[in-house]
């Protein structure tokens, strides 16, 4: 059975939060049952070329079967209603106190909760929607307006239809909008959408996508097929951000740009407007199969995203930004036993939330960065080219573009990538010189400290004082004739693998210390980290290694020792050595960087302010003198903000004041600020006011879920989270039941609330499960072991 198009008439019902809906859906191909999937809506009649139909819906499918067979050019009508619920999937409401919203988040299987369909992205076809709504609200969709007419005191407005695309591409917004646009080539816009009155003055956004469209418009050598693109801020979001063709859907964190908004999250936006835009062509105009080529989308756009900004922002440092969001958290997830393949099977609806990971955006990525140095850039570029262009409006899998990249390269890629791709983790290369000779072997990194063997194909850089030399190591060990002018594996970390080094190749690294450049260092320190996790080195050790690296003050470096530092804080807070170690290098890096200049690198600013924040987290007098600037918060630079609000939850330890600095606030990336500054407040009564601001939605229940994952970090928190899981998991289910974020509160929560709780925990957690969650709480468990390991290792040491 194919689908040829949808057409969608709806009726909504702006005060009683529903809708009606008739709906005309044109099959052709072979003659077949006629199953739709279907959620929570109520059917009224079908007809099947003009016949009422008798069906029967089997909820635990997610299905409706209607009687008889569709044969080639069939027509059914269906006429339905629904409810418009807060769940943030399906068809939603989004409340604010200027008014409501009504929008659609349809991936993964959100379609179906908003009309019968076909709900899978292999069935792709047209869309015409016609929406009725109060005369005094606007609508948006993927395509522009066609027109618009007054009916029985609403108004019907129809949109143009749309070029064929998976269902959970297709976007319906309702609401008060501000708008402003900005004209790109070939008659197209792009537009920039909030709630009346949410609409900031900053053109940031609408500049990054018209770059951004310009450049994929280059690379991909395809033109942006639809005649305009909507940025819409949604006030309530479960997920980041969305690529529905032509009506891109945001948190307003990522559109709300003013004077105030700091450097990570300024870079943050023109990332993620990239990532969205690149979905465009990856992922929209060419689709996956199934859900298990999930990581294609995620892992191109994400990719694709750096690699954009990296041009249009060079002061950015974009890939140094990807090392650190994309590439280390996938590092250490894959270095789990329950990480999963990039390539994953996917059967049940509840399993495609939780692969939205680490493994699906940052592996994937990181995975592409390295075949993109193996091929070089013109030859990916080419490749890209060929498949866009043979499977534009159609479906293609993963081994589809490695067929395409082959063909332009004279490299193995089909056998790399099928190394990383199929196979659950990732190596580490243990080297060291023998006699003039670099001697390699490979296997399975673990965070456990076990060894595992395995083989990759792994396409090594390798920097020697000359340049780079390279060559695919494909086999359980290999020896390299020539180790004169060797420095290190892994040029820039464009490889996705560790590497460790014998004593003597370490000290050759120190020596050649100016040669590597900051992505280089990066990938030094993050695999002496990871080893120190895994009980291949010692505390000692690790600050010894580390030491030298501890005097640079490239923002990259700092803001990655900080990182690893701080992480084993949180792990251990009560370790002295631990302690000192994070205060004397954070006062240290402070004292360098100074006070902001005009016109310091964006790095800078942000590196600064990460590191006054978590300097005001370990020492008390710190925060006590940040505090003092709370009284001009608004004129604060906004990169300290964040460390002085940090500041005031410590030294006053008060939610309700902290709640009243929340109402203060009207941008998101402030109130954010707020919240995750309330994660280090302490005691029953604060915890109850918290909980209270979060039913009542003072706090906005898509920054609850940064609240629970940061304050389980903090020591003073954990009991609380503790004793509370069932609660804070159920009611986080109630909301964002679909979109896995259940599963990644538990897995950050569990490996610091079960600190103090190892055997009891497992009890808690197994009252809890459901298939949705079941994959944070095994990963959760195991970083708990992990932890629970490295502080035994300590306190012997």
């Amino acid at each position: 059975m194919q689908i040829y198009s949808y057409d969608l008439d709806i009726d909504i019902d702006s005060e009683k939060y529903a809708y009606s809906c008739h709906e005309v859906i044109h099959f052709t191909g072979n003659e077949e049952k006629l199953i739709l999937n279907s959620v929570n809506l109520n059917i009224k009649k079908i007809k099947v070329n003009n016949s009422i139909k008798n069906f029967k819906e089997y909820k635990q499918n997610q299905e409706i079967v209607v009687d008889g067979i569709v044969t080639k050019d069939s027509v059914a009508e269906i006429d339905f209603t629904g409810k418009i619920p807060e769940e943030m999937q399906g068809f939603y409401l989004a409340k604010t106190k200027s008014g409501d919203m009504f929008t659609t988040q349809f991936e993964s299987t959100g379609a179906r909760r908003f009309f019968p369909c076909v709900d899978n992205p292999a069935y792709k076809s047209t869309f015409d929607i016609a929406v009725t709504i109060n005369k005094d609200l606007d609508a948006i969709s993927n395509m522009p307006v066609d027109s618009t007419e007054e009916k029985g005191g609403k108004k019907v407005v129809k949109f143009m239809q749309t070029p064929v695309m998976s269902t959970y591409l297709l976007y319906l917004g309702i609401g008060k909008f501000d708008e402003r646009s900005l004209d790109i080539p070939g008659g197209k816009k792009i537009v920039l959408a909030a709630q009346k009155g949410h609409l900031t003055s900053s053109d940031y956004p609408l500049e990054i996508a018209k770059k951004s469209i310009e450049y994929y418009e280059d690379y991909f050598g395809i033109e942006y097929p639809l005649p305009k693109e909507h940025l819409i801020a949604v006030p309530e979001f479960a997920a980041g951000a969305m690529e529905n063709w032509g009506a891109l859907t945001f948190r307003e964190i990522y559109l709300n740009v003013s004077s105030s908004t700091g450097a990570s999250v300024k870079k943050a936006v023109g990332e993620v407007i990239a990532h969205e835009l690149a979905h465009q062509w990856f992922g929209d105009l060419v689709t996956m199969n199934w859900w298990d080529d999930l990581w294609l989308n995620e892992s191109f756009a994400t990719f694709m995203s750096y690699k954009a900004m990296n041009q249009l922002e060079p002061d950015y440092d974009m890939f140094a930004d990807f090392l650190v969001s994309e590439t280390a958290g996938a590092l250490e997830g894959d270095s789990l036993v329950n990480s999963h393949p990039i390539e994953v099977e996917v059967k049940h609806p509840d399993d495609i939330s939780q692969i939205f990971d680490e493994i699906s955006y940052g592996k994937g990525g990181s995975i592409l960065r390295m075949i993109n140095a193996f091929v070089t850039d013109d030859v990916f570029r080419e490749g890209l080219h060929q498949y866009l262009e043979n499977f534009k409006y159609r479906n293609a899998s993963g081994s589809d573009l490695w067929e395409f990249i082959s063909k332009v390269s004279d490299r193995p890629v089909r056998k790399v990538m099928e190394s990383f791709i199929q196979n659950i983790g990732y190596p580490v290369i243990e080297i060291r010189e023998d006699n003039g000779k670099l001697k390699l072997n490979q296997y399975r990194f673990l965070l456990n400290g076990k060894k595992q063997n395995a083989q990759w194909k792994i396409p090594l850089t390798m920097k020697y004082t000359s340049g780079i030399r390279s060559q695919v190591f494909d086999s359980d060990s290999i020896e390299i004739d020539d180790a004169r002018g060797f420095i290190k594996l892994n040029d820039s970390e464009t490889g996705f693998y560790r590497v460790m080094y014998s004593d003597s190749l370490y000290d050759n690294i120190i020596k050649n210390i100016s040669i590597l450049d900051n992505k280089d260092i990066f990938g030094i320190l993050n695999d002496l980290h990871a080893f120190l996790l895994a009980g291949k080195i010692s505390f000692k050790d690790y600050l010894s290694r580390a030491g030298k690296f501890m005097e640079l003050t490239d923002p990259l470096i700092i803001r990655e020792i900080s990182n690893e530092l701080f992480s084993l804080y949180s792990i251990y807070p009560e370790n002295r050595d631990i302690v000192n170690a994070n205060m004397e290098y954070l006062s240290s890096r402070l004292k360098v960087l100074g006070e902001r200049r005009e016109n310091e690198n964006i790095n800078i600013s942000l590196a600064r302010g990460v590191l006054a924040n978590r300097y005001a987290i370990i020492n008390k007098g710190y925060a006590e003198e940040l505090s003092r600037f709370e009284k001009s918060l608004n004129e604060t630079d906004p990169n300290m903000r964040l460390a002085v609000l940090t500041s005031m939850a410590i030294v006053h330890n008060n939610a309700g004041l902290m709640l009243d600095t929340l109402e203060g606030f009207d941008q998101d990336e402030d109130r954010v600020k707020v919240i995750q500054a309330m994660a280090m407040l302490s005691g029953e009564d604060n915890f109850r006011t918290i909980e209270d601001a979060i039913k009542n939605r003072k706090i906005k229940m898509q920054d609850s879920l940064r609240y629970y994952m940061l304050a389980a970090a903090n020591p003073g928190a954990r009991e609380y989270i503790y004793s509370n899981l069932e609660n804070i998991i159920e009611s986080i289910q109630a909301v964002f039941a679909g979109s896995g974020y259940s599963s990644r509160v538990i897995e950050t929560v569990v490996p610091f609330i079960g600190l103090n709780h190892p055997e009891e925990i497992q009890e808690k957690l197994d009252r809890i499960n459901i298939r949705e969650i079941s994959r944070g709480i095994k990963k959760g468990m195991e970083y708990l072991d992990i932890y629970i390991n490295f502080r035994e290792r300590m306190k012997e040491n």
